[in-house]
C-alpha cells in the first residue's frame, strides 16, 4: 500500500517535509520532482535521474526516504493523486447524509478540518514563509492580488486588509479585462499574490507565466504543492482543510490569509501604524461603533 493512501498527505507535500532531512543527492531528485510536478515522477526512474543529475539507485533511495517501498509505489501514490484531481464534487457525494444532528454534523466537521489545517501550516517551510511576508510588506514593491472563482475571495480579503497598512495594493479582478494595462506594464518590481486552489484553473497557470515572463515575482497561495502554478511561483504557502468534504475547503487558506496580516504589519513596522490611524480618521463618519 502507498504512504500516501496510508497518510493522505500527497507526494509533494512528503517531499518538501522530507528535504532538509535528505542527502544531497537525493535532494536534487526532490526539486527536480517538484519543479515539474507530478509529471517528473511519473516518468521512468531512469528519466527523473538523467534529470536531476543523479544515478537511478539514488531516485529509488529518495521514494524509500519518503516512506515508499520504492519508485513504483511513489508513482502509483502520484497516478492516485492525479484521479483525486480530476475529480470534482459530484464525484464525492455520499449516498446518503451521515448520521447525527446538524450541529453534531457541522462541530466533527470543524474539528476536523481545524486538526487538518493546523497540521498543514505547521509544515509551511520557514523560508517560504518569511520570503512571502517580506514581499508584501515592502512598499517599495507594487503589490497585486489575484484569484480563482472562489479563492478570489481570499485574495480580495488579502487586498482589503493590506491596503490598510501599506501603499501599492490592487486587487486584479479581471487581468485579461479591465486590469489588462497593470499586466502589460508589469516589471521585476512587481509582486502579484496568486490564489489557486483545487480544481485549479488554467487561468490561474496562464496568469503565473505571463508574470513569470515579464519578470515579476509570484507568491503563490495554495491548497496543495501539486498546484500547477508551482513551477512559476517565487514563494509558494500550501495549506489545505479538506478532510471529507463535497467541496474542497479553503478554511485553512482564510486562516493563514488571516494570519499573514498581523505579520506583515509588524514587518512594516510604524509606517503601518501610521497608515492605519489615518484610515481609520478617514472613515469616522463611516463607522458607527
Amino acid at each position: 500500500m502507498s504512504r500516501e493512501s496510508r497518510t493522505g498527505e500527497t507526494v509533494a507535500a512528503l517531499a518538501g517535509a522530507a528535504l532538509p532531512a535528505l542527502s544531497r543527492a537525493e535532494r536534487r531528485v526532490g526539486r527536480a520532482l517538484l519543479a515539474d510536478y507530478p509529471s517528473a515522477g511519473l516518468t521512468s526512474a531512469a528519466q527523473l535521474a538523467e534529470r536531476a543529475e543523479v544515478s537511478p539507485p539514488t531516485v529509488l533511495r529518495f521514494a524509500q526516504s519518503l516512506g515508499f517501498d520504492g519508485f513504483t509505489d511513489l508513482q502509483v501514490a502520484l497516478r492516485a493523486e492525479l484521479s483525486a484531481l480530476s475529480s470534482g464534487p459530484l464525484t464525492r457525494l455520499p449516498d446518503a447524509p451521515p448520521a447525527g444532528s446538524l450541529l453534531d454534523r457541522l462541530l466533527q466537521q470543524a474539528r476536523a478540518q481545524h486538526e487538518r489545517a493546523i497540521d498543514t501550516l505547521a509544515g509551511l517551510p520557514g523560508p517560504a514563509l518569511e520570503a512571502a511576508v517580506g514581499l508584501m510588506a515592502d512598499a517599495d514593491r507594487p503589490l497585486y492580488l489575484h484569484g480563482g472563482r472562489f479563492s478570489l475571495l481570499l485574495a480580495q480579503h488579502l487586498a482589503a486588509h493590506l491596503e490598510q497598512l501599506r501603499p501599492g495594493v490592487r486587487l486584479l479582478a479581471e487581468p485579461s479585462g479591465r486590469d489588462l494595462g497593470v499586466m502589460m506594464e508589469l516589471t521585476r518590481r512587481d509582486v502579484v499574490v496568486l490564489f489557486d486552489y483545487h480544481r485549479y484553473q488554467r487561468s490561474a497557470a496562464d496568469l503565473a507565466a505571463r508574470v513569470h515572463r515579464a519578470g515579476a515575482t509570484v507568491v503563490l497561495i495554495t491548497d496543495d504543492l501539486a498546484c500547477p502554478v508551482a513551477p512559476d511561483a517565487e514563494v509558494v504557502l500550501a495549506a489545505s482543510s479538506t478532510v471529507g468534504t463535497v467541496y474542497q475547503s479553503m478554511a485553512a487558506g482564510f486562516l493563514l490569509t488571516e494570519l499573514l496580516i498581523p505579520l506583515v504589519m509588524d514587518a512594516i513596522g510604524e509606517p503601518a501604524r501610521t497608515r492605519m490611524a489615518l484610515w481609520e480618521e478617514q472613515r469616522r463618519g463611516e463607522l458607527l461603533l
